[in-house]
């Protein structure tokens, strides 16, 4: 359990900077976090604070993409 842990704490930490650092594209994109979460829960052998924790993340990481969304130009037409 201590691995599924570290990996949470690692992702808290690290996923909101990466994708808000101001550089685009992002350090890391939305699915890499994405597929990260998804693997954790993969495992099957997760607790219910370590899911409650995990689907928290997936709900943040929805909203920092909707909020990119938003504030991303359109692309120019060629």
């Amino acid at each position: 359990m201590k691995f599924i842990d570290d990996e949470i704490a690692h992702i808290t930490r690290a996923m909101a900077p990466s994708l808000s650092a101001g550089t685009r594209p992002a350090v890391f994109s939305f699915d890499y976090w994405y597929k990260r979460l998804a693997a954790l829960l993969d495992l099957g052998q997760i607790t219910p604070a370590q899911f409650r924790t995990i689907d928290a993340l997936m709900v943040e990481l929805e909203a920092i993409k909707r909020t990119v969304d938003v504030n991303t130009p359109e692309p120019l037409a060629a």
